[in-house]
């Protein structure tokens, strides 16, 4: 229990690092004066900025939560390699799509949310990928290791 907890709370301090990275390159990228958490037009719910900031860092917080806890899954042994990352996938796409929907990261229609669904299956493909080449890897050099 004591391993979620700490992974969960790293998870969280995490989004939040990485939330606050993305929302500082964004505001550079596009030359802003003021700094705004995630788009105009999520900033112009709230009454304060410093509203808008509180309720991005909680944002964040989700979605490091999201994805730290949705990486135990691939800890349950007893399934397959595919049941795991099919299940990760779902956990994924289904708890962090309503938290960019609540930062404004896209519209809620059907267009939008095909485009939201193709970027992030691609995103979510690549660093698949990314990861199966890295174990592969570690896999490799263990085992000339071991040989010698």
């Amino acid at each position: 229990m004591k391993k979620y907890i700490l992974s969960a709370i790293k998870g969280m301090f995490l989004g939040i690092a990485i939330g606050l990275c993305i929302s500082i390159f964004f505001n550079y990228l596009n030359g802003a004066d003021t700094y705004l958490p995630s788009t105009p037009v999520f900033t112009s719910h709230f009454a304060r900025p410093l509203d808008a900031v509180t309720f991005s860092v909680v944002l964040w917080a989700l979605m490091g939560l999201v994805f730290s806890m949705g990486a135990l899954i691939f800890q349950i042994e007893r399934w397959t390699l595919l049941k795991r990352t099919i299940v990760n996938f779902f956990v994924y796409y289904i708890f962090f799509t309503p938290l960019a929907f609540m930062a404004h990261w896209f519209i809620i229609d059907l267009p939008h949310i095909l485009v939201f669904t193709i970027m992030f299956t691609l995103i979510y493909v690549l660093i698949w990928f990314i990861n199966a080449q890295l174990i592969k890897n570690d896999i490799k050099q263990i085992n000339e290791k071991l040989k010698k």
